[in-house]
């Protein structure tokens, strides 16, 4: 075995806090469905120790708009959506069209909130008509530090990605469980998130 295995094993078992440095950003689930809502979830890691993360924005991606994304309510994170103007309009939920659609969403973390990885969640939809979708993560720290979660698979800070696979047969992707009904706004009070449809 090598010494950098002996190391990963030791330190496994011992539990040490420095094992969680290397962790990714996450995002939960892997893959949907084009035409459907999902929810997307996203763990953003602490990875340097004495500071925490202040900051979390997630960009959707330009070349596969989404006509609504709204973020979930999280205890402890405030959040404000970003929207841009689209040339052609896309399809919204239940039926309507979206000329305006969500650029990004950005966190900011409340005064007195317990430090450790940013647990975030987006709720969208209709998925576009593409294969995948890739997220960039931009993570600023208290002390000023910036991380970018925007690497291809394999980079030192790979982004989360979304695989689409095709739409089921004879499913119009209109509305289905998973998705809010609104529309997108860039006056997101701090810390209000839209309530998601159940």
């Amino acid at each position: 075995m090598s010494a950098s295995a002996v190391l990963a094993v030791v330190a496994a078992t011992l539990g040490w806090a420095g094992t969680a440095l290397a962790a990714d950003v996450t995002s939960t689930p892997e893959q949907a469905r084009q035409g459907d809502p999902v929810r997307l979830e996203i763990v953003v890691p602490e990875e340097r120790p004495g500071t925490r993360t202040e900051r979390v924005e997630l960009r959707l991606p330009a070349a596969a708009p989404v006509g609504e994304a709204y973020p979930m309510s999280v205890p402890g994170w405030a959040p404000r959506i970003t929207t841009r103007k689209l040339a052609e309009p896309i399809p919204g939920i239940h039926g309507t069209t979206m000329d305006t659609v969500t650029a990004s969403v950005v966190w900011t973390r409340a005064e007195g909130a317990p430090a450790g990885p940013a647990r975030l969640a987006v709720s969208m939809g209709p998925l576009p008509q593409a294969e995948r979708m890739v997220f960039e993560v931009v993570q600023t720290y208290s002390d000023g530090a910036v991380v970018r979660w925007a690497d291809p698979a394999g980079g030192a800070r790979p982004a989360p990605v979304l695989t689409l696979l095709p739409a089921a047969s004879g499913h119009g992707g209109d509305g289905a469980t998973g998705a809010h009904g609104g529309g997108p706004s860039d006056t997101t009070a701090a810390g209000e998130a839209p309530t998601p449809a159940v």
